[in-house]
Order: structure tokens, then sequence, then C-alpha cells
């Protein structure tokens, strides 16, 4: 409303034109526009950064429960068998670390997939050799969710490093200009701009 009322009144740009140019007002607008640009491209790239996020967390946790089932299945048939449990590393603890997580998820269903006499036990309860490598392209896509959830993440904070810029540069500009307006209007004259919804403390 600031930008738009003294650019709209020739009365008040020509009063002020000894500080604020014809160039230097014609930039209040085009400060505006790029803070609303600036901040409808944050809004878009958070929502974005978060749908990412969201699969690939949505995937992850997907993965990790059948992964538990898994294991549980093998131990259940395998509890007495100690050197069958160090071979598909029952005996690791399940990571917190991506990258440690998915590498232990790659190495067991690899074993398991390469043991028949386990995947003859799992077909029992279910888990065949296709859903196993289901398992493992997932592990795949995952992966690949990963790498797009951190991209959307890197682009959502980097256009919100550029909203709080081209922000900061139309409050600037603003205060810079209500502050002109003060030097130039005073007492009664202030009603000259509060028609046009300036208002100057």
């Amino acid at each position: 409303m600031l930008i738009e009322g003294v650019n709209s009144n020739d009365a008040i740009k020509t009063r002020i034109a000894p500080i604020y140019t014809e160039e230097k007002l014609a930039n209040g607008p085009v400060l505006f526009t790029n803070a609303k640009l600036a901040a409808n491209h944050q809004t878009k790239e958070k929502a974005e950064g978060t749908a990412a996020v969201k699969a690939f967390n949505g995937a992850k946790d997907e993965l990790h429960n059948n992964f538990v089932r898994l294991r549980h299945s093998v131990r259940y048939f395998f509890k007495s068998d100690v050197n069958m449990q160090n071979m598909v590393y029952l005996n690791e603890d399940i990571p917190g670390n991506y990258a440690q997580w998915s590498n232990l998820i790659e190495r067991t269903l690899s074993v398991v997939m390469a043991t028949p006499a386990i995947t003859e036990k799992l077909s029992l309860v279910n888990i065949s050799t296709d859903v196993l490598t289901g398992w493992q392209d997932d592990l795949m896509n995952i992966g690949q969710l990963k790498i797009v959830a951190e991209k959307e993440d890197g682009e959502a904070q980097a256009a919100s490093v550029k909203k709080r810029e081209t922000m900061a540069e139309l409050k600037a500009y603003c205060s810079d200009l209500r502050e002109c307006l003060n030097l130039f209007y005073h007492g009664s004259e202030r009603q000259v701009l509060e028609q046009v919804g300036i208002t100057v403390k």
C-alpha cells in the first residue's frame, strides 16, 4: 500500500522528488514483486521438500519393518544354529545411521537369497524369493528417494534464504521511504498520505 500509494500520486512523487527520483521510486514495485515471488517460491519448495522427505521416510520405515520381520523369522528357524545366525549378521544391531542401515540390509538380503536352506524356511511364512527381490528393489528405490529428498530440502533452504534477503531489502526500502515522507509531510498535511492509505508515524 505504501509503495503503490506513493507511485500512484503525482503530488506526493513531486514533493519527495529531491530525494526519491523516478528511478528510485520505480525500484519499490520491483522489490515488492521480488519479495512476493520469493515467498511463493519458498512455499512451493517447502511443500516439495516436505513431500520428498515424507516419501523417503515412509518407504524407509516400511522396509525397516520388513527387515525386522525377516530377522525375526530367520532367528526363529535357526535359533540353534549360531553359524547361520552369524552368517546373516543377526548379532549385529540395526544401525540408526542410514548408510550403515542400508549396508546391513543389502548384505543380509544377499546372503539370505544365496542360501537355499534359509529361503526354503522363509517361504513357510510367506517370504518368498520374489518378496526378497522386491525388498532389494525397495532398498535401491529408497536410495534414490534419499537423493531426491536431500536435493529438495537443499532447494527449500535456498528458497528460504532468498525470501529472507528479498524481504529484508523490501523492508529497508519501505522504512526509508516512510522516513522520507516524514521529512516532507507534517501535521495536518499527513492527511494527504492517509487518503492513499499511507500512515507515517
